[in-house]
């Protein structure tokens, strides 16, 4: 039985990539700087705010050969940040043994090597790193620990989800390796995507799991207990769903810094169509929201976004469609019967004009700050990221055009913009950055940097 991947969900009832905002056309007016940008921890030495391009295309990679692109085509990639000024990020490599890997950009702005195509995993003798398959996505903790998923070549097992920490690489879950109880009983892992790693070192994913002849997709969460980390399955297709129905699909799980695992799911035979789910540590899972309820601009809800933000407060971040009155979608967040419009297409946007589309899925902290990337009309510039802090401030803190602090300009967010966010609301992404009339693929960070860095 074939594997269904999240894309191919994106076409069902639940799933829906918002509008990407169009190429960007160059800034002539500022942009406006976020009120509140503040570390959670003093950080020693001289600071300021500013953009900063962490790696570039051309430039070294570290493994004896170059940075290509930080990304695949026609795909929105995913970043990961922390308040240590750490971006965890993906890369193709060029002139070198391995053609792609995971690589992290400290605060000090040094590169560092998480993994490359080619490397051997310590803990599963005589296999090696593949790939990182068709969605590559690292993760990244406030600690410095990062998570990500596989492909394996050599031995037995085809994909793995590792965990990265205090310099040792290992293996979480791995195809072939007995997966807990699932409806009709205990399979083997198959395949992974879509993980999710909490300042606990708890990691979160999504697997598919093979019993006999079935494939059964799942949504897993490693709790670490001491040393080891203790898999606990916490929702399977084909079984009930909170609020009525039974799961047919999942998007990316989210886990917070309490073990809450929040995420989409597509739900047949009930109530909603497409909804999003709690699951606490301690306690039963519930539906948060689901498709056909109320909207807070009016109409209903039609459709969510495949990934979604989770703070540790339990709100819940996330872009949809909306049917009948008001706008038609919008950037969203959900607290139990709360429900808030963060930015709307038509509403005005800070820095100017009205929002007229967005990026694929809005970042949020674990401490509840929100960013998200939106194409704006109407107004002196045409896109930008955004960013709410965790008190609710919005502001216009990117837009193209944006100069870097180290010499040249940000020229467009690309096709496929997306951003991560981390707790001490600094941001990072990807983007096309100009120097000496030389356009070039780049890691980008807003936030605080020491001086020298100009």
């Amino acid at each position: 039985m074939a594997l269904v991947t999240i894309a191919a969900l994106w076409a069902g009832v639940l799933w829906v990539v918002l509008t990407p905002p169009r190429e960007a056309v160059l800034a002539t007016a500022p942009s406006l700087k976020a009120e509140a940008l503040r570390p959670e921890a003093p950080v020693p030495g001289p600071q300021r705010v500013g953009l900063r391009a962490l790696a570039r295309s051309g430039e070294s990679a570290g493994v004896s050969g170059i940075f290509d692109r930080f990304g695949l085509e026609l795909m929105t990639m995913v970043l990961a940040a922390n308040n240590r000024g750490e971006t965890a990020f993906y890369a193709t490599i060029q002139r070198s043994a391995s053609e792609e890997g995971l690589f992290l950009a400290k605060a000090d702005g040094k590169i560092a090597r998480i993994a490359v195509a080619g490397d051997p995993v310590p803990d599963r003798m005589g296999q090696l790193i593949a790939g990182f398959g068709e969605r590559p996505a690292p993760v990244l903790n406030d600690a410095g620990d990062i998570a990500f998923t596989a492909t394996l070549g050599g031995g037995r097992g085809a994909a793995s989800v590792f965990l990265a920490s205090e310099g040792k690489l290992r293996t979480i879950a791995s195809s072939g390796m007995k997966a807990p109880v699932i409806l009709g009983g205990i399979g083997v892992f198959a395949e992974f995507e879509a993980v999710s790693l909490n300042s606990r070192g708890d990691v979160a994913f999504l697997a598919w799991v093979r019993h006999g002849r079935e494939t059964t997709e799942v949504v897993y969460v490693a709790r670490k207990v001491g040393a080891v980390h203790q898999l606990t399955k916490v929702a399977a297709t084909g079984e009930p769903a909170p609020g009525g129905g039974f799961f047919t699909g999942f998007g990316a799980p989210v886990v917070n810094d309490k073990g809450a695992v929040a995420f989409p799911a597509i739900v047949k035979l009930g109530p909603a169509l497409g909804a999003i789910f709690v699951a606490p540590a301690e306690g039963p899972m519930h539906l948060l929201i689901g498709t056909g309820d109320p909207a807070p601009t009016g109409g209903i809800f039609a459709r969510f976004s495949e990934r979604i933000g989770f703070d540790d407060s339990g709100r819940v971040a996330f872009g949809a469609f909306t049917k009948g009155t008001g706008a038609d979608f919008g950037v969203f967040i959900a607290d139990g019967a709360d429900r808030r419009a963060i930015a709307v297409k038509g509403q005005p946007a800070p820095g100017g004009g009205v929002y007229s589309s967005f990026g694929a899925w809005p970042a949020m902290s674990h401490t509840g700050a929100v960013a998200f990337v939106a194409a704006t009309e109407k107004g002196p510039v045409s896109d930008g990221v955004f960013l709410m802090t965790a008190d609710g401030k919005m502001a216009r803190i990117l837009s193209s055009g944006e100069p870097l602090m180290d010499g040249g300009k940000l020229s467009s967010f690309g096709l496929y913009p997306t951003v991560a966010i981390a707790s001490d609301d600094s941001v990072s992404l990807l983007g096309l950055v100009e120097r000496d009339g030389e356009q070039s693929n780049a890691v980008l960070r807003y936030g605080l940097a020491p001086l020298k860095a100009q």
